[in-house]
């Protein structure tokens, strides 16, 4: 059973955030400040675009999993997760998009202090919201497998009765 990958956007994150670190600090020391916040909101808007499937891919890789077994009804919470991996997918590619648009324009020199601001705001706002998703996605695969057998060694009994 092949299993959907990623394309490495978590990878690409973690990358484009030590670049972002080196622009700070460059930043900082007062070299082009205006010209490397805008480039780094536009490392981070393309990161986050990247990396907006990867919410989605895990669920999906967690579902096929859990799916390996027998076919299962789709429960609440399971519909409920559904959604939330491809909502937050949206989320974040949306929010990567429009700090892409502000970091360029804050390239080209159209109000760049503003629109850097604006654009992390953005950016944080959007990983704020987000990272719960990615969290419970990947708590989702350690869960222990003791639950799951637990579960399903409960429903002989019931069949029993």
């Amino acid at each position: 059973m092949a299993l959907p990958t990623g394309g490495g956007g978590l990878s690409a994150l973690f990358l484009v955030g030590a670049a972002g670190i080196v622009l700070g600090v460059l930043a900082l020391l007062g070299i082009s400040s205006q010209t490397l916040t805008a480039v780094a909101v536009i490392g981070f808007g393309g990161a986050l675009l990247l990396s907006s499937n990867s919410v989605w891919h895990l669920y999906r890789a967690k579902q096929a999993c859990y799916r390996s077994g027998a076919s299962r009804m789709i429960w609440g919470a399971e519909f409920l997760a559904s959604e939330m991996a491809s909502g937050s997918a949206v989320l974040q590619c949306l929010s990567g998009l429009a700090a892409i648009v502000l970091g360029i324009l804050a390239v080209t020199g159209t109000n760049p202090g503003v629109l850097s601001l604006v654009a992390l705001l953005v950016l944080g706002a959007t990983v704020l919201m987000t990272g719960s998703t990615l969290t419970g996605a990947v708590m989702g695969f350690m869960e222990p497998s003791a639950a799951r057998t637990a579960g399903t060694s409960s429903q002989p009994s019931n069949a029993a009765e």
